[in-house]
């Protein structure tokens, strides 16, 4: 997770696993950069992760890259 980053903003942290990303599972990089493509800068998603064995939701704004 990049220092002030929109992840970092939203409370992502090393180590954390993404599984679901705007309502769609995420299996790997792969699939995490085509939902990515589909959305817009300053549209807000949903991401569910792990961390440490624990399920949790955020909402993050997506900006340029």
């Amino acid at each position: 997770v990049t220092p002030n980053s929109p992840a970092a903003r939203a409370g992502l942290q090393a180590g954390d696993v993404i599984v679901e990303l705007a309502g769609r599972p995420v299996q790997g990089l792969k699939d995490l950069s085509d939902i990515l493509k589909s959305r817009k800068p300053g549209e807000t998603v949903p991401v569910t992760f792990l961390r440490q064995g624990t399920k949790r939701s955020v909402a993050v704004q997506l900006q340029q890259r």
